[in-house]
């Protein structure tokens, strides 16, 4: 071959394996990837012209027309699913391993919300992943140029091989900030958009995918790093709210999207009483570990334990044991436990999962509704007299109830915003964001099941031996406009935008202000002293015993307590804390999701 044509043929296969490091190249920046690694660092750069070297080797084997359409369809899945972690990421700030896209039937059911996001930015996204492909495809050398294949396939091993070794080392000691060394994350793999920006999509997706699938070969370490963590803190302390509703029914209920600010007298009357009347956690927060932000809270509430940053407990843990789960706990002493909400059992797995927190059944309202409108609406969950029943029927009982009217999308395609807003035209004020206008209504069906369960369960004679417990699954993300999110939260923005609602009703309640800073793994320890039943073995605390501080821990390392307010490390507030102290907590963040991890990673409390 002459020289010419060598440089020729060398020249295409560059051009054919660049688009695929454009379109990593195109995805980083778009989603901010800069903020957490550069987008200049040599291992994700090189992990994709790696990748790149790889598709083109593997289109270049086939005669060049089948080659060009192989390496079209490689392309083109990267390219959709760029484009998808890229309108991921412009609704939730982050983006999905593989394990959350077994959420995608979620997604589908709200497609109109993914609209209101197709605009000039996601369509000049969409337009320079096209170019690249048209590029690549175009690019590709003539005629069979097989023994190209192999020094592709020898450069896509060499970055396999070097890439890694070009993050930060592994600090020897695993302090607090230990998130900052790259070496630290690539191993961990915890923070999706921080590993996107370290790896690039190619290599983010097979190291997701190895770490899914690898053997742990640390259990024992885990499990002693566990011991070591619940022998060292200390022991729950009994109180004066030890026992106080002992023998009480309990209706636990998980909030859709009933924000700090969409909880109040005009929109929500009766949550609003009963928040007044009750024991009231003014400080409870319910950090998102994972991208399944109802069923996080759900997880995290249930078990005292938060779920994986990097992975569904949904489907990965449904086999696991949880003995110190809500429905294990009450009914070890004699509880009967049922839990209610609108979706089927196969969503989120909660037929299984339900029954991995020891409830005797999951029951959907789905199964008794004419359609989808009539169960959105969360009184029917109340109205409909078997599923009532079926909440009732044994004392002691503990039903779980998880509303959904609050659910997004609140724009004028939503039929169930259009509903509520039918019902309740007060709230059609063209002052306001149509958006909010539609949360407020919407909340304000959700306030409606409540009034008519206080109503039934007074009809019945049960009202005075039930408590209600009522906590929110997570701020108003569904919210298009942050800037109108921040404007009507009475957060300031960031990570304080996860503060919720949640307090506990019963009558005769001595009206209480707990402004203790609180978590979501903290409810189920507080409910298990109030009902006198065995402190569980959670990470969470009970908010009443006077050795436990009050803390809220981020799956970014952020920490806020009463006194102080780190995110990602730096200080962004502090209210008498000294640096020991900081220094102190930050360390004990860290610490609390690596044991956080290692009881899920290796079933702890199987064996115990």
């Amino acid at each position: 071959m002459e020289t010419r044509e060598r440089k020729r043929l060398l020249l295409h296969i560059l051009l054919a394996a660049l688009p695929f490091w454009l379109l990593d190249l195109t995805l980083r920046a778009a989603t901010g990837g800069a903020a957490w690694y550069p987008l200049y660092a040599a291992a994700p750069n090189l992990f994709s012209l790696g990748f790149g070297a790889l598709f083109t080797a593997l289109a270049l084997l086939p005669p060049r027309r089948w080659g060009r359409l192989l390496y079209g369809l490689i392309y083109a899945v990267w390219a959709v699913y760029a484009v998808v972690q890229y309108a991921v990421w412009r609704i939730l700030d982050r983006v999905l391993f593989l394990s959350d896209f077994l959420f995608a039937g979620e997604g589908l059911d709200f497609a109109g919300y993914a609209r209101q996001i197709i605009d000039g930015r996601l369509a000049a996204v969409a337009m320079l992943l096209l170019l690249w492909g048209v590029l690549g495809v175009w690019s590709l050398p003539a005629g069979k140029e097989r023994r190209q294949a192999l020094p592709l396939l020898a450069a896509f091993l060499l970055a396999q091989g070097f890439a890694p070794r070009l993050y930060a080392p592994v600090p020897e000691t695993l302090d607090w900030d230990a998130w900052e060394s790259s070496g630290y994350e690539y191993e961990r793999f915890s923070s999706p958009v921080y590993d996107l920006a370290l790896t690039g999509p190619y290599q983010f997706v097979l190291h997701d995918a190895w770490l899914s699938v690898a053997p742990d070969p640390d259990g024992a370490e885990k499990r002693a790093r566990v011991d070591a963590f619940f022998a060292e803190r200390p022991a729950h302390q009994e109180n004066e709210m030890t026992g106080l509703l002992a023998g009480k029914n309990l209706i636990l209920v998980q909030l859709e999207s009933i924000d700090d600010f969409v909880l109040n007298e005009q929109n929500t009357p009766t949550l609003a009483r009963l928040q007044r009347e009750g024991i009231c956690f003014s400080e409870f927060y319910t950090p998102q570990y994972s991208n399944g932000y109802t069923f996080n809270t759900e997880f995290a509430a249930q078990t005292g334990l938060y779920p994986y940053a990097n992975g569904n407990v949904a489907y990965s843990l449904s086999r696991s044991a949880f003995p110190d789960a809500a429905g294990s706990l009450f009914g070890d002493a004699g509880y009967t436990a049922n839990s209610f909400h609108k979706s089927e059992a196969k969503f989120y797995n909660r037929g299984a999962m339900h029954q991995a927190f020891g409830y005797e059944q999951y029951h959907s309202a789905l199964h008794y509704a004419s359609g989808e409108l009539e169960v959105g609406v969360d009184r029917f969950l109340v109205d409909c007299d078997e599923l009532y029943a079926r909440m009732i029927d044994t004392e002691p009982f503990l039903d779980f109830l998880i509303t959904y009217s609050g659910h997004l999308g609140y724009d004028e395609i939503d039929a169930l915003t259009t509903y509520a807003l039918e019902q309740y035209p007060e709230y059609a004020d063209d002052s306001r964001p149509y958006e909010i206008n539609g949360l407020f209504a919407k909340a304000r069906l959700t306030d409606d099941m409540f009034a008519r369960l206080l109503e039934r369960l007074a009809e019945d004679g049960l009202l005075e031996n039930t408590v209600l417990c009522v906590y929110d699954d997570h701020y108003a993300y569904g919210l298009t406009d942050r800037a109108v999110l921040e404007e009507y939260s009475a957060a300031a923005g960031g990570r304080l935008l996860e503060r919720t609602p949640c307090f506990i009703w019963y009558e005769g309640c001595t009206p209480r202000t707990v402004d203790k800073t609180m978590q979501t793994v903290d409810l189920l320890p507080t409910l298990a002293n109030l009902f006198g039943l065995p402190a569980p073995r959670t990470l969470g605390r009970d908010a009443f015993d006077p050795s436990y501080a009050g803390c809220a821990i981020f799956p970014d390392g952020t920490w806020l307590t009463d006194a102080a307010y780190v995110q990602n490390g730096k200080v962004v507030w502090n209210d008498g804390m000294a640096e020991e102290e900081v220094a102190e907590m930050n360390a004990y963040a860290r610490r609390f999701q690596e044991v956080n991890d290692a009881i899920l990673d290796t079933d702890y409390y199987r064996e115990i």
